[in-house]
């Protein structure tokens, strides 16, 4: 029967051609998979290829131009194409993979194909890569994968997946994957792809490196082609790539890269024959040239590197060739080049440099140029090594011989920029080293550096200043001391020298920054360093923004240190360390009060307190009466901060330690003198400043307003008191300015006198009211010890939120309560922590209070905006209240539940998305194969988000989203709950995670789910949704919609 063409075919007709063949194919492999299990008589499995054939012609007449031709496919060919792939029949894999073939070599609608073709790249690399699979399989799948690569039929996100399959653990994996990266990066040549894949330059360039290195023969042959087909794309990157690598694999790159040119079909002009018209030698150079400098400039080459990059690694090959000698004779020949670098440096002088280390003129070199001085060789000892990767060597002698050698050419002041940018990356690794003598050495030659080329080395140092600040600071605690004072000269040298000053303040807390769990003492040492800082430059903090980054790096670094695992805080390192940073927080005041104060006023309440408390801290004002000590501290003559750092250096001036240890002064270091006690250079603060320093330190102190009432007070308060609410919620912070009987009458005034208050009046001053209710329990929260504290403080807040609520409407906006985000955010995380027994376990009653503040926090209409953001977390506090063995906290989270599902009024969009990143979390996580009440309630929660939403979906054209009306019984409600289409997707997709469950009753309770939410929203909208769900899945959701059919007709 002769076939009818598609192209005459309408849209709707072509796609239900591959609505039937998808059924076709779908009904044979279910039958055969029944007659698989019940041991029957296998169907015809040529029905199948002659269906796959069907379909194969069907994507040859180009039918991805037409309409929704990605969401058929999805949905009637997807899985039976993947499964029609992995079947054990070659035949029927490949004849599927043939009809993917097929959709690649005449499909015109590339994004279209695209990602069809990314549905089955996954199952295309293994077949191609199962040494179990038949030949034939393999070879087709492997041709498949080629020709998606060649037509540049990869999305963003298969391209992610290859590039994950680079380094997969089996070896066939690795290399199918490398060679289609290949494949992909040859054809992107001179199409628009070309310009996307420099959104993912950097995972190709990590890639490559890493399987350069693979165990694997294969594997590194092909990364090596990958490499030269990226060079072809972005010759600048893989120069980049190139220096990256070790000197071996530059010399086995250069060696193929005729073959790899010739294997890409790269056109390689050849270079131009020497001519007469060579420029002339230098003056007071050799006659006798170098062979390898007499070249001349050959023509420039399209896709290839420069010769000069060539010629660098031939030559590198030919003098580091391997020779027959012993290994002590090979570590005398490293000492010695190391040793007469310098001389033959002369010597060489008046020689033109070498093609690699002076590109010719008229040329560009792909890679940093490296003065010969660096890498100098031995060629009066027969052969050796270069000063740079003498520093690199194992044997220690070697590296302090090359570190010295390096020195001797500071000294000699011949070195240019480029050279010192190079030897200061050399001696950056060498003050890590393991070897004191070797550490020594670099700090010994770093001063002489930054003595003999002060401004070269200073504009080196802005990219390497934080590096540099990071090994310095840790030398500061070896345990050798010469190589602690050597360190401490140098970041003298650095904090005072340096310009501009605000990137050492920055370099000084990034690297602060990158101090890892643990490192209490480094955290220590940078507070010392930024003290010092702060003391000797204070002119650099009368900018506001550089006032700025150092109080809120400061505050950063404070609240690390509050917020680390059980029991951290008792640690006297930790102590030492926070009392460090309070001291810098108090330097900083002292360098710029106004400033500071400022700054101060810009931050939220909660970091004020957090301000007020360092202060205390770090001048010793922590006793009640501190004002009285404050005037002693500011007195004349006296120290009000100690810096230790600066006590350190000049313990170090004084007993004249150096780098070496030998007692006498550093070369190159300046000489300071030591006067009344302090280092010299350290500026002292002048009377008005202190003064402006201590009265702005005695208003910011005397700001601060009250905690909430502590658990005496409560407890002292009689039963018949009314609601317990802190005091300072009681009026706002803007009104305490004015006199409690002015602030009476203006509310009188106002039409408020006769409205009685919910909390009662405290007898606390008004100065010491806050309308913080968050912020305040949080500052108490550590105090509270025992579990009745506890509880009484969470009541209490919640009592306050309950009033603030109550009274929001008919209150003025000054005297509501304020709701920070940050704070309701950790006061969240306190609580999620707390429940899930990660701090420590807890009374009952405490987490009964605990749900009972959230409850009235969700009620908050203040906090609606910050709980909307941490619904998540809120739906796992409420998860962890169900689960728990007490009945009232049961109910208590019950309750909470019910509140946040009526009265939040929060989208149904955010709770369904919010429900479904919990439920995920929870089954991709180490306890997924339990199945507590609180899950399960938590998965029936979706019909009832479902069931409020109420969408009628008939008629709706809406592709992104499929409906939105008000919550039920709520007519005209501003807030809106939504339902769209990738939501939807996410909860089937939820759903189907946990029709998959090993318990009977999570099983249960999602096709209950499922089948609720196909009979509110119907099957014209629910059936594209559960395509995903397996056909026996389907037909289960059928079999309990029929039963819930039949009960209620």
């Amino acid at each position: 029967m002769a076939r009818t063409s598609s192209v005459a075919l309408t849209d709707e007709e072509v796609l239900r051609r591959v609505q039937v063949l998808g059924d076709a194919l779908a009904e044979e492999q279910r039958q055969t998979k029944v007659a698989i299990d019940l041991r029957k008589p296998l169907r015809d499995w040529h029905v199948q290829i002659r269906l796959l054939e069907e379909v194969a012609r069907l994507l040859a007449d180009d039918i991805s131009d037409r309409l929704a031709f990605v969401g058929w496919m999805s949905l009637y060919m997807r899985n039976c194409l993947l499964h029609s792939m992995q079947s054990r029949r070659t035949r029927i894999a490949v004849a599927a993979v043939n009809v993917l073939e097929s959709l690649v070599q005449h499909g015109a609608n590339r994004a279209a194909v695209a990602v069809v073709c990314s549905w089955f790249l996954p199952c295309l690399v293994r077949l191609a890569a199962n040494p179990s699979a038949v030949s034939v399989v393999s070879a087709a799948a492997m041709h498949a994968l080629l020709s998606v690569a060649e037509k540049c039929m990869l999305t963003l996100e298969s391209v992610s997946g290859l590039l994950c399959d680079c380094g997969a653990s089996s070896a066939a994996v690795r290399r199918c994957s490398v060679e289609v990266l290949r494949s992909y990066l040859q054809a992107a040549k001179g199409t628009s792809i070309q310009l996307s894949i420099n959104a993912y330059t950097k995972a190709i360039h990590r890639v490559i490196s890493d399987r350069m290195r693979d165990a694997d023969a294969g594997v590194r042959h092909a990364a090596r082609r990958c490499f030269w087909a990226l060079h072809i794309l972005e010759p600048a990157s893989t120069g980049a790539l190139l220096r990256l690598l070790p000197a071996g694999l530059q010399r086995q790159l250069a060696a193929e890269r005729a073959d790899a040119m010739q294997e890409l079909q790269a056109v390689v002009s050849s270079p131009v024959p020497p001519t007469s018209s060579l420029s002339a030698p230098r003056c007071g150079s050799s006659v006798h040239l170098h062979p390898r400098g007499t070249d001349a400039t050959p023509a420039s080459r399209t896709v290839t590197l420069k010769d000069d990059l060539q010629s660098a690694v031939a030559s590198r090959a030919r003098v580091l060739a391997v020779r027959a000698t012993t290994p002590r004779k090979a570590r005398h020949q490293l000492l010695r080049s190391a040793k007469q670098a310098v001389l033959h440096q002369e010597a060489d002088a008046g020689r033109l440099p070498t093609p690699y280390l002076s590109p010719p003129r008229g040329r560009t070199v792909t890679m940093n140029t490296v003065s010969p001085r660096l890498y100098a060789v031995s060629h009066r000892s027969g052969g050796g090594t270069s000063l740079l990767t003498s520093m690199e060597s194992t044997d220690w002698a070697v590296r302090r011989a090359a570190v010295l050698q390096g020195q001797r050419l500071c000294e000699s002041g011949t070195l240019t920029s480029e050279d010192i940018a190079h030897l200061l990356e050399g001696l950056l690794s060498r003050l890590r080293d393991i070897h004191f003598r070797v550490v020594e050495g670099a700090q010994n030659c770093l001063l002489t550096l930054v003595a003999r080329a002060p401004t070269a080395t200073q504009n080196e140092f802005r990219s390497l200043l934080p590096f540099l600040v990071s090994a310095l600071v840790r030398n500061t605690s070896h345990a050798r001391p010469a190589v602690c004072v050597g360190a401490r000269y140098l970041l003298d040298h650095i904090v005072r020298t340096h310009e501009p000053p605000q990137e050492v303040l920055k370099a000084v807390l990034r690297a602060a920054d990158d101090v890892v769990s643990g490192g209490i003492t480094m955290n220590q040492r940078y507070a010392e360093l930024l003290h010092y800082l702060m003391t000797v430059r204070p002119s650099l903090f009368a900018e506001v923004s550089t006032m700025g980054i150092a109080v809120r790096g400061v505050l950063a670094h404070l609240h690390a240190l509050e917020m680390p695992q059980s029991k951290a805080n008792h640690r006297p390192g930790d102590r030492a360390a926070q009392t460090s940073w309070c001291s810098a927080l108090g330097a900083v005041l002292l360098a710029c009060p106004g400033s500071f104060r400022q700054i101060a006023e810009r931050l939220a309440p909660s970091e004020q307190e957090e301000v007020r408390t360092a202060l205390r801290k770090g001048f010793g004002l922590m006793d009640r009466h501190w004002e009285e000590q404050l005037s002693d501290i500011f007195e004349g003559g006296k120290r009000w901060l100690r810096c230790p750092f600066a006590e350190e250096l000049m313990a170090c001036r004084m007993t004249k330690w150096d780098v070496t240890g030998t007692g006498k002064l550093l070369s190159g270091a300046d000489d300071r003198t030591i006067r009344d006690g302090d280092v010299s250079g350290v500026t002292s603060l002048r009377s008005s400043t202190l003064q402006n320093a201590s009265t702005q330190l005695r208003e910011f102190l005397s700001s601060n307003g009250a905690c909430l009432l502590s658990a005496e007070a409560v407890s002292a308060l009689p039963e018949d008191a009314g609601p317990v609410v802190p005091s300072q919620l009681a009026q706002p912070a803007i009104a305490t300015r004015m006199p409690w009987t002015a602030r009476a009458s203006a509310d009188a005034s106002e039409g408020y006198g006769d409205v009685p208050s919910p909390v009662p009046q405290c007898a606390l001053p008004a100065a010491e009211r806050s309308r913080d209710a968050v912020a305040c329990f949080l500052r108490q929260r550590p105090q509270c010890r025992g579990a009745e504290e506890r509880r009484r403080a969470l009541l209490s807040l919640a009592e306050a939120l309950r009033a603030d609520s109550a009274t929001g409407e008919r209150v003025a906006i000054l005297h509501r309560l304020n709701c920070v985000p940050e704070e309701v955010v950790r006061l969240l995380m306190h609580w999620e922590r707390e429940l899930s027994d990660v701090e420590r376990e807890m009374h009952h009653s405490v987490r009964w209070a605990i749900l009972t503040t959230l409850q009235e926090l969700l009620q908050w209409p203040a906090a609606r905006s910050s709980v909307a953001r941490q619904l998540t977390r809120v739906l796992g506090i409420c998860r962890a209240g169900l689960d728990d063995p007490f009945v009232e906290v049961q109910l208590q989270a019950t309750t909470c539940l019910d509140t946040l599902l009526t009265a939040s009024k929060l989208p149904a969009d955010l709770c369904l998305n919010a429900i479904s990143s919990c439920v995920m979390r929870w089954l991709e996580g180490p306890m997924g194969d339990a199945a507590t009440s609180g899950w399960l309630v938590l998965v029936h929660m979706i019909i009832r988000v479902v069931e409020q939403a109420q969408l009628t979906l008939a008629g709706e054209k809406d592709t992104n989203g499929i409906g939105s009306v008000g919550l039920p019984g709520e007519p005209g409600c501003p807030q809106s709950a939504a339902l769209t289409a990738p939501v939807l997707h996410r909860v089937v997709a939820t759903l189907k995670r946990c029709l998959t469950h090993c318990h009977v009753s999570v099983r249960l309770c999602a096709v209950l789910v499922l089948v609720g939410i196909r009979r509110l929203l119907g099957d014209t909208v629910t059936l594209p949704f559960l395509a995903p769900l397996s056909t026996v899945h389907m037909r289960l959701i059928d079999v309990y919609l029929g039963k819930g059919m039949e009960k209620c007709p």
